[in-house]
């Protein structure tokens, strides 16, 4: 379980096995056993290789992959995804050109504060 202090803005990583999505990726940040709805969803970034300057920050937060996920959590600067205290299922939504697989991530994070 991934844990951020309330006041902290910061990336949050998913590792992702398989290739990189062509379009794009999103994160919902959910209470257990809620599913994500259309307004849930935030765009994220795609790390797709050790070409991109988060790869480094990827690696070093300890998940693993073929690529990375990241999505910018916090109050910082205005930043749109604040999230209260509590425990959270991640879920991640990657667009490809066919296709739009959602899955539940395997770490869940927990805001303390």
């Amino acid at each position: 379980m991934a844990t951020l202090q309330v006041e902290s803005t910061e990336y949050l990583f998913l590792g992702v096995t398989g290739d990189a999505p062509s379009v794009g990726a999103e994160v919902a940040f959910m209470p257990a056993g809620d599913r994500p709805l259309a307004e849930d969803w935030d765009t994220a970034l795609v790390i797709p290789d050790d070409t991109d300057p988060l790869w480094p920050d990827a690696v070093a937060s300890g998940v693993t992959g073929d690529y990375f996920v990241a999505r910018l959590v916090g109050p910082f600067n205005a930043n749109p995804v604040t999230l209260t205290g509590g425990d959270y299922q991640v879920w991640l939504r990657l667009t490809d050109t066919d296709e739009q697989p959602v899955r539940i991530a395997p770490q869940a994070l927990e805001v303390s504060g």
